[in-house]
């Protein structure tokens, strides 16, 4: 299966130093082009550090970069959702992918379309998971990413906690 990542949990993942994530999935890693041109392209314009580690990721084939076939486009979608997500809902639709996107609006615009969805936590929970991460080192993550400016409310935040504590390894 495909992932195809949106730009915030490209950005979040790279800011916090959970880029290695990509590389452990052990599966083809997409971004859209317009994802390529959000965080890597303007984001070393303005010496972004994350746009850094995401151009390595690229450089190094960790990262695939893909154009969007649009193959769903409908218009009422351009109104409510950004390039990028669009984006990566028509290829992980055309891929039969799973789409990592962090909005909300743009996940349910997702599940409408059938297409499987998931956001940045649900990377985190899956290394807990699998042992790459400690129940500890997730948390230090999640903290290091709302300091880096990731935004959940704080019911989501103390939800996710528990969540972390309840993963059977």
């Amino acid at each position: 299966m495909s992932y195809i990542f949106d730009s915030t949990p490209l950005i979040y993942l790279c800011k916090s130093g959970l880029d290695w994530i990509f590389h452990e999935l052990g599966e083809e890693c997409i971004i859209p082009e317009s994802v390529y041109n959000e965080v890597i392209s303007k984001g070393k314009q303005i010496g972004e550090a994350d746009a850094e580690i995401a151009e390595e990721l690229v450089n190094n084939g960790i990262l695939i970069v893909k154009q969007a076939d649009h193959s769903i486009n409908p218009v009422h979608l351009e109104l409510e959702l950004h390039q990028g997500e669009i984006d990566v809902l028509s290829i992980a639709s055309s891929l039969e992918g799973l789409a990592i996107i962090d909005d909300d609006i743009a996940r349910t615009a997702g599940e409408i379309l059938e297409v499987q969805v998931h956001g940045t936590i649900y990377l985190i929970f899956m290394m807990v998971r699998k042992g790459k991460l400690s129940k500890k080192e997730a948390k230090n993550k999640l903290n290091e990413m709302i300091s880096n400016g990731f935004w959940m409310g704080h019911k989501q935040y103390l939800t996710i906690l528990e969540l972390i504590d309840g993963i059977e390894m």
